[in-house]
């Protein structure tokens, strides 16, 4: 059967078979990544850091290494979606303990290795982004970033398009559109810095001009 790994997939059961409370590490776990996420999107790096590292100790107490796998792989994917690489030391530690191939497929996603990934494995809302990352081809991934029906699988797949492909204003546009509609500030930001600066490498300064006194204006 095919595995699927969701970019923000439910990682912890809530309840468990026969109707029994999923255990307070779980809970915990999973609202504390929760509220790292919502602080992170909504551009408060610094308040963020201390949910994640609560969810992690939450998760690590119960010895559940794949949720934490899917933990660090959160937090890769929000860096994406917000243009910043990192480092992913920490998820191989755990992928020797605990090895999953979809997880390190969609890891490979996330690095821009996408010789390396296993479509089979990768979320299906990616597939298709997947071959047009393979093929460098722009147009194709414009269509199939307009089809991610999920907005934060959207702005992951632009992040990562961004982050290791050759820049097109249309999918920063892409990507700003949809940090903007859900009122995710820091990646918002990112794509508009991200934009201006091409805009500039294009010399087209009047272009770059009028992104950057954007970005003034709504980091007030």
């Amino acid at each position: 059967m095919k595995k699927i790994l969701s970019v923000f997939l439910s990682l912890l059961v809530l309840s468990c078979a026969g109707g029994q409370s999923a255990p307070e590490w779980k809970t915990k776990g999973h609202r504390y990544l929760e509220d790292y996420k919502r602080h992170f999107l909504t551009g408060r790096g610094d308040a963020s850091n201390p949910y994640f590292e609560k969810a992690r100790r939450e998760l690590a107490a119960g010895n559940d290494l794949d949720a934490l796998s899917v933990a660090y792989l959160t937090k890769y994917a929000l860096h994406t979606a917000s243009l910043e690489r990192f480092d992913a030391a920490p998820f191989a530690k755990l992928y020797k303990l605990s090895p999953n191939p979809a997880h390190m497929s969609y890891c490979h996603f996330l690095k821009g290795n996408f010789t390396a990934v296993d479509a089979t494995l990768l979320n299906d809302r990616y597939t298709g982004f997947l071959k047009a990352a393979l093929a460098k081809d722009a147009s194709a991934a414009i269509r199939e970033l307009r089809a991610i029906d999920d907005p934060l699988s959207r702005m992951v797949a632009a992040g990562v398009w961004g982050c290791y492909l050759p820049l097109d204003e249309r999918i920063f546009q892409i990507a700003i559109d949809t940090a903007a509609a859900n009122g995710w500030r820091r990646p918002l930001w990112a794509h508009l810095s991200a934009l201006a600066l091409h805009y500039e490498n294009q010399g087209e300064n009047e272009k770059a001009r009028l992104v950057n006194e954007r970005i003034e204006l709504i980091k007030r």
